[in-house]
Formats: structure tokens, sequence, C-alpha cells
């Protein structure tokens, strides 16, 4: 799918009622295109209407912050107004300022937690909450990344907000198993969201993607197509077992030291590391 960039279709999401955040721009309009094209639909929140969904009938885009704490009560509100009922929630949004320890404001670094953390805490919440009190079942699915376990310079906000939602999800996955609701992570690698968003198109400078591009196994960039596929399969009843599971859609980059290829010794050599 990183060559082809083709979205697949997963049984058991057709028909069926999703929140995403973030749904406006990259990996969040992936997946909300995904959902509708199983025949889905789709509640968006995020800060702006990028108007990428405009005449989608089945796309709802709810303008607002996450990190608000009305409006994860108002989301599930609107989806059960608007679509009768809610069965997924797909946390995506996210704020990422780059910072070091020497130069991130306490504010910038508290914005990040407010976002990535509290405002996926009461997303899950409310959702949580509006499945229990009606006794049906869902799926919760957060987005993550993988520097959640192998973070870079200047980036340990980022990295650890996300560490703290893949914590948190196991955490709630293991609290409302009882209630017939599973709740899992995505955690992708490097991904090109070139021309799936309007907010950042161009974030990373090309000697940063080449870098970045070298350290997968596979030999290329993720699509965002493939993260839509992971959230795809785990909202839906084919993972009706999985719950409390983190999968990582990087392309191998996760799976150890991949930059050492180089240095593989031939001669038998004791190397040690």
């Amino acid at each position: 799918m990183g060559e082809t960039g083709g979205v697949s279709g997963t049984s058991g999401v057709g028909g069926r009622v999703a929140i995403v955040t973030g749904g406006s721009n990259g990996l969040g309009r992936a997946i909300t295109q995904a959902m509708v094209d199983a025949g889905g639909s789709v509640v968006v929140c995020d800060l702006a209407d990028s108007g990428y969904f405009a005449g989608y009938p089945a796309v709802l885009t709810l303008t607002g912050d996450v990190a608000d704490p009305g409006l994860a009560r108002v989301a599930v509100r609107t989806a059960v107004e608007r679509f009768g009922r809610v069965d997924i929630l797909v946390n995506d949004a996210a704020s990422y300022p780059d910072g070091t320890l020497l130069e991130m404001t306490s504010q910038a670094w508290e914005r990040v937690f407010t976002v990535n953390v509290t405002g996926s805490f009461m997303m899950m919440q409310a959702f949580a909450r509006h499945c229990v009190s009606g006794g049906t079942r869902g799926a919760i699915v957060n987005i993550s990344t993988g520097s959640a376990r192998s973070p870079r310079p200047g980036g340990a906000a980022y990295a650890a907000s996300k560490a703290a939602l893949e914590t948190m999800s196991k955490v709630f996955a293991m609290e409302l198993g009882t209630h017939g609701i599973r709740v899992n992570v995505v955690s992708p690698g490097y991904i090109d969201v070139r021309g799936w968003s309007d907010a950042y198109p161009d974030r990373a400078p090309e000697e940063l993607r080449q870098a970045l591009v070298a350290s997968i196994p596979l030999g290329v960039a993720g699509h965002p197509a493939d993260i839509a596929n992971a959230v795809m399969f785990l909202a839906s009843e084919a993972a009706g077992h999985i719950s409390g599971a983190v999968l990582e859609v990087d392309g191998g980059s996760g799976a150890g030291r991949y930059g050492l290829r180089s240095h593989v010794s031939k001669e038998g050599a004791d190397v040690r590391g």
C-alpha cells in the first residue's frame, strides 16, 4: 500500500458511524475518506473545516478544539442527532511543536499534553459513557507515533504525550472490555502526507524525508492509506478479539537499529552493542 496508496475494503464498518478528531487533514482525512468509502458516516472534529468533504452527505464537520471540555459531549450528541448512532471513535487530532528542554516554553509543553492526552481522554470518556449508558458495543482507535518508543531530540513533548496515550489506551481497554468496548492504537512511522493536508502541506524538508525513508527496511515512506487501512481493521468486527494492542505501521522501522545494516560483520567477528 505504500506503493499504491489504495484503501482496501474492510468488513464491519459499512453502516456504522464514527467520530474522527483531526479528520480534515492528513491521516485523519484519509481515515475519514476510508470510512465513507466503506459505507460509514463520520463526524469530523477539527480546529477548522478544510472543505475537503464539502458535498459529502455522510460527513459532518464540527469545528472546535478537542482541548475544550465541552467538545467531546457535543461531538457524541451531534453524531447521534445527525446519523442516529455512534459506534467508532478515532483520536487523531494532535499538537506537535518541536522544542528542546532548554528552549521550549511551559505553555507550549502544556498545550501538547492538553490536546494529545487530555483531549483524547475527554473524547474517550464521552464516547464510552454514551456506549455504556445505551448498552452498545464500540471501538476506539487512537493514533500514536513510533516516536513514543524511539524519540528524537526536540520531540520530547510529542513523544511523551503519545506514550501517555498508549498507556491510557491499554488501561481503558481493561476497564471497558466488560462493556464490549475495544480500545486499540495505531502507531505510524514516517508517513508522507503531501497531497492529503492543507494545514502543513510540506512540513518536513527534503533532506529529512530522505533520512526518514533510509531508516525504513521496506524502503518507501508510508501512505496515509496505510494508516487508514489499519484503523479500518481495528474498528471492524474482523478485529473483534483485539483490544489493548498497539499496531505499528512503519515499514519495519521500529523493528531495530536498521541504520547499522552496513556494519554487519562479514568475517564472523564478535560485534556487540
